[in-house]
């Protein structure tokens, strides 16, 4: 009896994981509906999306386990995410991750619950990572639900946990404003500042951008006047907030921060700008490809 409630405890914290998992399999397209049957004798020669398939049929299985066809059941699922490292690649280790949770399948109570869902919130945060706009909110909410479950069950030290669930906010984009941009390249890395907002105060227009990534502390701030168009209007407001905050460089040619801005009107900023910026320590950095096109 011990082991048959001690087993039900374990399976009811795991059918978060093997839920989440079907829903959100970075490797599937269209799913067709589930058979109730796990068939894996033609695992060797699946493609990815097949073994993506084969994993969430397995998965639904393992979720209504009994001590009585643990093995079997968890050999099985076992097997698939093999099939499925195989046939797709394993990038960030998650599918490898999974597989050692499981062990040898002989001992239920040998599954790390900590590990398995530390695994689905990295598997949630790769699907996030390269959500679009029509599944932005199903990645973004699957992905919060994934850390929540994690802190609840394996705590949350240092509140790293928490904080990424506190940035990924209401999970909605900006609908109103959905081909809006605010974005540059600092160095060769790409940066979209995804949360804008702008105020109008005292004949300036007020710009204000967040990277909501995941972690990320990356802002950036200008002013530039109302109705008014041309170069150089942004420049002694702007500020990029990296790992330090930079400012346009005082350098001179032809290391010039440079901005044009080109319509600037009721409700529509639209402009560029470039250069090299500096922060309070000297260091150097050049910024490239900024483009301005917001709507508020």
């Amino acid at each position: 009896m011990f082991v048959k409630i001690q087993l039900k405890t374990i399976m009811k914290k795991l059918s978060f994981l093997f839920s989440l998992f079907i829903l959100l399999s970075a490797f599937t397209c269209e799913n067709e509906p589930l058979d109730s049957e796990i068939d894996t004798s033609n695992s060797g020669n699946l493609n990815c999306e097949a073994a993506a398939q084969e994993v969430a049929t397995a998965a639904l299985a393992f979720v209504s386990v009994t001590d009585d066809n643990y093995t079997q059941l968890c050999s099985a699922y076992k097997t698939a995410l093999e099939n499925l490292l195989a046939a797709c690649g394993d990038p960030d280790g998650s599918i490898q991750s999974s597989i050692d949770a499981l062990g040898d399948c002989s001992d239920p109570n040998g599954f790390d619950d900590c590990e398995a869902l530390a695994n689905a919130t990295n598997l949630a945060e790769v699907n996030f990572n390269n959500a679009t706009d029509d599944n932005y909110a199903d990645y973004c909410n699957a992905y919060k639900l994934a850390l929540e479950n994690q802190i609840a069950e394996c705590g949350d030290n240092d509140g790293s946990l928490q904080a990424i669930v506190d940035d990924l906010g209401e999970c909605v984009v900006n609908v109103e404003n959905p081909d809006q941009e605010l974005s540059l390249f600092a160095g060769t890395a790409p940066i979209d500042f995804e949360d804008i907002s702008v105020a109008v105060e005292n004949g300036m227009v007020k710009v204000t951008g967040v990277d909501t990534s995941p972690g990320s502390v990356y802002s950036i701030y200008f002013e530039v006047p109302v109705d008014a168009t041309g170069e150089g209007l942004i420049n002694d407001t702007f500020e990029l907030t990296l790992t330090s905050v930079f400012y346009p460089s005082e350098l001179g040619p032809p290391f010039d921060f440079v901005s044009n801005i080109t319509v600037n009107e009721a409700g529509n900023l639209v402009g560029s700008f470039g250069g090299v910026v500096t922060n309070a320590d000297g260091g150097d950095l050049s910024i490239t490809s900024g483009v301005i096109n917001i709507t508020y």
